[in-house]
């Protein structure tokens, strides 16, 4: 009992620091309020306020300072990121679940751009998909696949749900470190991906859903093996 409780303690303490910078109340760099000006306020015992803000410390995300403060030491999608890590940790998510939410978000986007894609965003993806066709660097084809997934989640106007795959593609870098550049410096994986991407980009302009899902699919089959293999590692 007494470690439910603790926990939503924990809970509070997040809760309010999330509000705060969401909101803008608190920036990067902004002082926060003490230990036990957080505890009278939050109604939670002095410890666990200590024990809180010990874990937001460790996480980069403020800096205590002894004789000064406490201060915010990351912006908004920072926070976010890593205050999603842990979630994941104490929930014991894995990161198949983030890859498999990212993906239903994208395959929601790619039927809302069928009808919503503008001409300016499709010749945005075309040059981007025309660039990746040159040779480059994994790292560099990395990048623009990054780009690619951007457009076509803009293309959808959803603000909540592209911040939301932006949250999820920052969980899956912290988890494992270069995913897309280790998946694109196979050639044949590459040549498997760009072939899909160029499929997604024509269902687009000829505005056929199951072309377009269908590719998406396949793109997620090999990015979904991958991830599998790296997991296993």
């Amino acid at each position: 009992m007494e470690e439910r409780n603790n926990q939503k303690a924990y809970e509070r303490v997040f809760d309010y620091f999330t509000a705060e910078i969401t909101s803008g109340n608190l920036r990067l760099n902004d002082k926060i309020p003490t230990e036990r000006a957080l505890s009278e306020n939050l109604k939670v015992s002095r410890n666990s306020a200590r024990e809180a803000l010990h874990v937001l410390e460790m996480m980069g995300l403020i800096e205590c300072i002894q004789g000064s403060g406490n201060y915010i030491r990351c912006n908004t999608r920072e926070y976010m990121t890593k205050l999603m890590s842990l979630t994941m940790v104490l929930q014991h998510i894995n990161h198949t679940e983030v890859f498999e939410m990212r993906c239903g978000f994208e395959q929601t986007a790619l039927a809302a751009a069928m009808e919503g894609a503008q001409p300016e965003e499709l010749a945005r993806m075309k040059e981007v998909l025309e660039k990746m066709d040159q040779p480059m660097s994994a790292q560099d084809s990395a990048a623009l696949d990054v780009k690619f997934h951007k457009i076509l989640m803009e293309m959808s106007h959803n603000q909540l749900m592209i911040f939301y795959v932006d949250q999820m593609e920052d969980l899956l870098r912290l988890f494992v470190k270069d995913l897309r550049s280790s998946i694109l410096s196979d050639r044949r994986r590459s040549a498997v991906l760009r072939k899909a991407h160029w499929d997604i980009y024509e269902a687009l302009v000829a505005h056929d859903e199951a072309a377009g899902a269908k590719a998406l699919k396949k793109h997620f089959n090999v990015v979904r093996k991958h991830l599998q293999k790296l997991i296993e590692i």
